[in-house]
């Protein structure tokens, strides 16, 4: 299962949806998407097509429009085949240089599909992404973004920060100002996302003194936090279906905070999307 998305998409995402969103009645009616991961059909070319056998090379033609057509992608399975009815020559020059310019556009066209079904959210999001225009962003898209997208419409996207990134003062030399307004900073956002234990050791560490407060900030809340997010993981595993909990295993399994954010920040939304359908 694809954990990661591009941060300007997380970003872009996050922008245009309400911050924790509560769950509303209307989840419950929408309409299952259809789900399936478009691959980049760039790694599939795996063959040099300058010395690469006739058979090689018909192959690797077969394969990519397998694939398309798996995709429901509109024009590169009818350019496959005719480029398959050709010449070897021709099926090679093709592959070399004709078939990307195909397939870009029917990624457009996919996100275009989408974003007719959509809600406010996934048409904004989509309309960031055909206005970037590069196969980078569809697929992003695609395999990504239209699901957090599409929780937001639904209100059902909660995004969890990845709290390390807020630590940007040196817990050596700042002032005791400082360190005592990161905390703050770090629990609102604790707070916000419903942590279970994280805001209570902040507030523990915000009403001791300066120097147990540094101590905290430097080594001692990362692993409250891991902790909620297993918490949070837990919490979707329980609440989920097949799909969903067989994704939180994993994370678990894993049981890093990296992975517990992928999960809680993308693969919930993909689950679920799987889980619909």
């Amino acid at each position: 299962m694809r954990w990661k998305i591009p941060a300007g998409v997380v970003l872009t995402l996050a922008l245009l949806a309400p911050a924790a969103a509560a769950p509303s009645a209307a989840s419950a009616a929408t309409t299952c998407p259809t789900v399936f991961v478009y691959a980049d059909f760039r790694s599939l070319v795996t063959i040099d097509l300058d010395t690469a056998s006739d058979t090689e090379v018909r192959l690797l033609a077969n394969q990519l429009q397998a694939e398309a057509k798996a995709e429901k992608l509109t024009t590169s399975p009818g350019r496959f085949q005719t480029a398959l009815d050709g010449t070897p020559e021709n099926l090679r020059t093709y592959l070399k240089s004709g078939w990307q310019g195909s397939w870009r556009i029917d990624l457009r066209v996919a996100v275009n599909q989408t974003m007719a079904a959509g809600g406010p959210n996934v048409k904004a999001a989509a309309q960031v992404v055909l206005d970037n225009g590069t196969v980078e962003a569809f697929l992003a898209f695609q395999n990504d973004g239209r699901y957090l997208a599409r929780a937001a419409d639904n209100g059902n996207l909660k995004l969890f920060a990845d709290l390390r990134s807020l630590v940007t003062i040196d817990l050596d030399t700042a002032s005791d100002v400082e360190v005592r307004l990161l905390a703050n900073q770090l629990q609102a956002e604790a707070k916000a996302e419903k942590l279970t234990t994280l805001p209570g050791r902040l507030q523990t560490a915000l009403d001791g003194t300066a120097e147990g407060l540094r101590t905290f900030l430097k080594s001692g809340w990362q692993v409250p936090w891991q902790i909620d997010l297993r918490v949070a993981v837990n919490q979707a595993m329980a609440a989920g279906g097949p799909n969903v909990k067989a994704a939180a295993q994993v994370a678990l399994d894993d049981g890093t905070r990296d992975v517990f954010l992928a999960f809680l920040n993308h693969g919930l939304y993909v689950a679920r999307a799987q889980d619909c359908a």
